[in-house]
Formats: structure tokens, sequence, C-alpha cells
């Protein structure tokens, strides 16, 4: 079969060009432009370099080892410069690479591997570029790709733009590029409705919305720094002793901010978390809500000291560098603070509808149980919130713990400090001088106590209150009056809300229902055997979100097999009727589809030769012998007696030359040869 060199530039241009598209995709794990530099160069530079060489007359293993131990040379080199080996940056690059905070930091030990393997993969794609099945560059590209999307879980080309280019990129390669006669018109004819049905087919897995993307990140143990640290409960009393000490300037949204969540408590103490992650790493997602609040506030040190840094609620975006995080509670930790630290943080806080929360329940299986757990409390403590504690829903349980703690109590600053058991029972039914006495440390411990008593799971939250608003409208001072530790209940499906059984303390009780006007319930069943509670509405954009294009997934499956379905439906049936005629006519309907093959497999027959003519040139093309049996009896069949042409039909013959045809075009047509079109404009 005759065949003809292509330009080995225009095969090196094409082979650069996927790879490019690889790169790009990968760089979108950094963002920002110098990134997608960088690594178009590794895409580019090691690929020409070897083409080049080669082409010089160097051996191509020589060129290509040569240039892969300087790619090796420049991986040592950015890894020496970010204090680590060589052989620490390879090894450790999977787990550095999926534990690191995202958008990656431009640094040399996490793009040094991602270098080394795009300039191997460019090598790789220029050995294999003249390759008679081009596959090699293709797959140089798909491993780029596939390793941003696992790097990103698919957020680096959400709408699937790159994976179209890729896609229209190889498969024009491998029509323009390949080995035969046949004009580059006819083979844009074949590629045509493949790239329809290819680009259908992406664009209908990019409509559906991936509801559970697999995340790489999550199956690797992220570094965890060990912070020994105290409770921050005890500086409560002396915040409260100087209310007018500045602790904060804040700017921006006016909500509470956390300071320090606690949900471990051991009969003596509330405990702080002691296992930190870098800022964005990876790890189990924290008990929720369906709707909640986002506040982004700018946050500056006066007086308040330590090393927690003060969040709006669970930290989505932090400008500070080395922040780490307790992602169970969110808490910020500073490792090396400043006096005068100052930082904007963005976080997200259950906000249910009040009107929900009457109706609510309580997990009862899950990660909620572990904010039940608590020692056995003492027969007094015992007594006292079986008696306070009413029939009724969880909420209007909570409802009535808070008034109970609230209830002919005195807030005090120079109270005794304190969460363990013996604190807490004469805090609640003491009745020496001083005992009924307490900061919101003991009114927010024994409003937990009581409430995991009640089987509602329950955590506590040292923070502030918004402040005070400065002249200047803008900026709010946080006192030593601010601070405050409050529980938060989490309810099915609403998420963690805030109870106040601190005296004269509104900063979570406006616009909620309150015990006197909430009716009477029964008790809320198990959520295995009832119905959902009503679940609050979410804000518009998450809806949008979640509705993906506002119809149901089954709608728009369906949508893209029926966009890539259909045309090969019809394709399929147009070519099976033209067979079918074909078999009608006997031999000289044979003929036409020893015709057909020829066209399909890219050698189509001059329109003046001869069937005698085209049957041998089929013959020694294909390496067959049936071509010339089938054009002498199409022949006779058309020239001879009338009938001949129905009772003469050479089927073997047919069959033999349209599998030698077939086995001459590349792997990727072969697939496509019952659906080709071109036949049927004859």
């Amino acid at each position: 079969m005759s065949s003809t060199s292509r330009n080995p530039w225009l095969l090196t241009a094409w082979a650069a060009g996927l790879v490019s598209i690889g790169a790009i995709s990968l760089a979108a794990a950094w963002g920002g432009w110098q990134p997608v530099v960088l690594l178009l160069v590794a895409a580019l530079v090691p690929m020409l370099l070897l083409r080049s060489v080669v082409a010089l007359g160097v051996s191509r293993w020589a060129a290509s080892t040569v240039l892969a131990l300087l790619l090796v040379l420049t991986a040592y080199l950015m890894s020496a410069r970010s204090d680590t080996s060589l052989r620490g940056t390879v090894t450790d690059s999977v787990p550095l690479l999926l534990t690191a905070p995202q958008p990656y930091a431009l640094r040399a030990d996490l793009l040094a591997p991602v270098v080394l393997l795009t300039g191997l993969v460019s090598l790789f794609a220029g050995l294999r570029a003249e390759s008679r099945t081009r596959v090699g560059p293709v797959a140089a590209a798909v491993v780029l790709y596939v390793a941003a999307a696992l790097l990103t879980t698919g957020d680096g080309d959400p709408w699937g733009i790159l994976a179209v280019l890729l896609v229209v990129l190889a498969v024009l390669g491998w029509v323009l590029l390949d080995e035969h006669t046949e004009p580059s018109r006819r083979r844009l004819l074949v590629a045509a409705p493949a790239l329809v049905v290819l680009v259908g087919g992406l664009a209908s897995v990019a409509l559906v919305p991936a509801n559970s993307a697999f995340d790489p990140r999550t199956v690797v143990d992220p570094p965890v720094t060990v912070i020994e640290t105290s409770s921050p409960l005890p500086q409560l009393g002396a915040w409260a002793a100087n209310p007018d000490d500045e602790l904060l300037l804040v700017r921006g949204d006016a909500v509470p901010l956390r300071l320090v969540t606690l949900d471990e408590y051991d009969g003596a103490q509330w405990r702080a978390a002691t296992r930190y992650a870098p800022f964005g790493t990876a790890v189990d997602t924290p008990l929720t809500g369906d709707r909640r609040r986002t506040a982004t506030v700018e946050v500056t040190f006066a007086g308040l000291g330590g090393s927690w840094l003060p969040s709006p609620g669970d930290p989505v975006e932090v400008t500070e560098p080395d922040a780490l995080v307790d992602v169970s509670t969110g808490t910020l930790h500073d490792p090396d603070p400043e006096p005068d630290t100052t930082y904007e943080v963005t976080g997200v806080a259950d906000e249910p509808d009040p009107a929900d929360l009457v109706g609510a329940t309580v997990p009862t299986s899950g990660p909620a149980l572990d904010y039940l757990d608590q020692p056995q409390l003492t027969g007094e403590l015992a007594a006292y919130a079986d008696r306070v504690t009413p029939d009724g829903g969880p909420y209007v349980r909570a409802l009535a713990i808070e008034a109970a703690v609230r209830e002919g109590r005195r807030l005090s600053p120079r109270a005794i400090s304190g969460s363990a058991f013996w604190r807490i029972e004469r805090f609640l039914v003491g009745t020496e001088p001083g005992d009924q006495v307490g900061t919101s440390e003991q009114f927010a411990t024994a409003f937990a106590l009581l409430a995991r008593r009640a089987g509602l799971p329950t955590r506590l939250v040292v923070g502030f209150r918004p402040g005070d608003r400065e002249p200047d409208g803008s900026t709010r001072v946080i006192r030593g009056r601010d601070a405050l530790a409050w529980p938060e209940v989490y309810f099915q499906r609403l998420g963690w809300v805030p109870f106040a059984p601190t005296p004269n303390d509104d900063t979570f009780t406006q616009g909620r229902p309150q015990l006197a006007e909430a009716p009477d319930v029964e008790p809320a069943p198990a959520e295995s055997s009832a119905e959902p509670a009503p679940v609050a509405e979410p804000p518009p954009v998450e809806r949008a979100a979640d509705a993906g294009l506002g119809l149901p997934t089954w709608v728009l499956v369906a949508s893209g097999v029926a966009l890539v379905a259909v045309p090969l439906l019809l394709l399929g049936c147009a070519r099976l009727a033209r067979t079918l005629r074909h078999r009608r006519r006997g031999a000289t309907g044979a003929w036409a589809e020893v015709y057909d093959a020829l066209v399909l497999a890219g050698e189509p027959p001059p329109s003046w030769a001869t069937a005698p003519q085209v049957a041998a040139r089929a013959d020694q093309w294909f390496g067959t012998t049936g071509a010339s049996e089938v054009a002498s009896r199409a022949e006779r069949a058309a020239f001879g007696p009338a009938g001949t042409a129905v009772l003469d039909r050479p089927a073997t013959e047919v069959r033999e030359v349209r599998r030698a045809a077939r086995a001459t075009v590349p792997r990727w047509r072969r697939w496509w040869w019952h659906f080709d079109p071109r036949v049927l404009r004859r």
C-alpha cells in the first residue's frame, strides 16, 4: 500500500500542542501565570531539543538520556533551594502534593516533582511522535491531564474546555498526519462526525452534576502538628474583670467571632484541640447544616495575645500564611504569632430558619454521637438534670435547660473559675454563699452537661460578641466585656445552633422561638423511623449550585446519551440499508461493496479505471485475490444473460476484501468503519 511521510516538524508541533494542554491543566493546581509559564517551558523545551538534536543525526536514545539527566539536575537544584534532598522530593512528592493546601504555594519542593514529570512526559512524546499509531503524544497529554484532575479534584478544568481541546487536537492529528494518499479534505469528512460524537459525550459528562467526585487527598493522612495548650475558659474571668481593655480591632461583617471550640470534656475540664493541620488540607468534612451564612472580617490584635486566631465561623479563607486548623472544630492556630497580628478571614456558620427549630430532631447515629460523650454525672447533677428537662422535642428540651441554668444565678467576674463536676454542682445546686455565682464558663458548661444528659449533641465555644462600632463607622472594638463562652447544640440537617444561658446576653436569642411560645410537641422519633425534619431553604447561590442547571440528573444524562447515540444510530441505519440494498443486487451489489471498502480504506478508485483494473490494484494493496473474482462475476452479471445478478453473489470474496481493507486503517478508525458516511454520497 502506498504511503507518504509527513513533515516531521508538523508531528513535533502536534505533539507539543498536546503536551502543552496537559501542562496548562496541571498548572491550574497553583493558580496565577507563573506556574503556567514554568510548566509550558518544561513541556516544550525538552521535546524541541530532542527533535532538533535527532534531526542532526544524534541517536534518539542517547539524546533522550542526556536530556533526562538534565531534567533530574534541574529537579535537584530546585530541591536544594527548598532544603530538601532530590530523593525526598521524588519519594515524598505524592503525599506532599496531596496534603498541601490548595491552591498550591509557589514553593520549589511542590513544583520540582511536577516539573520533572512534565519534562519526562515531554521527552516520551517526542520519542513516540513518529510512531505509526501516533498514540505516544496523546498518552503523554492524558497523563498530565489526569494528574491535574486528581490534584484539583476536577476543578482545574470545571467546564471540560481543555478536555475538548485535547480530544479535538488528538483526532485532527490522527486524521491529517496519517500516512495515506487520501486527500486531507476527505479525512476531515471522516473526522467531523467522530468529533461531534466525542465532544457531545464530553459535554454530556460535564452537564451531569458531580455530587461525590473522588478526591485522592482524602486517602492520604495530612501532616499533623501536635500542640499542647490549655483551654482559654479560665481567662474569661480576667477579661470580664477588665471590661474596657481593648482586645481586637475588627472591620467587616458584624458577627460573633469564635476563638476556640471545645468538644471534649473529661469531668474535670474542657480540652482544646491538640492536632492541627495546615490550613486548606483535605480532611473529613465537619458536621454542618444545610443552610449557612458567610462572613468576612479583618482582625487586628490589640491586647488579646495568645496563638489562636478568631474567626467568624469555620474558616474557608485566611490570609495568615502559617495558619493551622483543627477542621473538626474550625479552630485556627498561629504557631508564631506577632503582638500586632493582622489578617483577613472568611468563615461560614450554620444559620437555620428559626421556624424549623421547634420540630428539629437530633441524630441517633453517626459522628454527632461523639458530642454526647462525658463521664457519668454525680447524683446531684443527674437528679437536677432530670428535674429541669421536660418531655418534648429536642429544641424544647434545650430551651428549658437554657432557662433553668440562667434562672436565679448571678454573673460575676470574680467567681471561682473551673468546669469540673464539683464546681458545676456547687454552681447549680449549692446552698453556700457564692455557690450559684459564675462566669460565662460555668453557665455554658452547666448547659452542656445537662444537654448531653438529655441526649443533645453539644459543644462549647469561647469567643467574642461583635463589639462596639467606632466613630469612623467601619471599625469595631472588641473589649474584655465582649468575651463570652456559649454552648451550641447540633440538630439534624440544621447544624450547630447557639444558646445563651448566660444572664443578660441576647447575642443569639433574637428572632428564635422561645419556650413560652413553643407549642407542645411529642418527642421526635428516631431518625430511622421518622420523616426528616423541615430543612431550611438554602440561600439562592447554594440552591443554584446544588441543582446543577435546574434539571433532574436523569434528564441531563438522557440528553447526553441521546446527543451521542442518535447520530450514531442514524448513520448505522443508513449504512445497514445500503448493505441490504447491495445484497439484493447480487454480484453487481457485491462489487459495490468492494468499491465502498476501497473508499473507507482511504484508497478511492480513480473515475477513469475499469472494474478489472480497480480489482487488480485492490488485490495488490490488500494482499487478496477476491477483488478480481468479484469484478469478474459483476461484469458477467451486468453484461450476461438476465437473472445472473441475483444468483451469482460472491459473498466469501466480499468478506475477504472487506476484512483486509479494514485492517489497513488505523485502529482508532476501525470502530468508525460501520458508521462512516462517506460512502453514502455515492
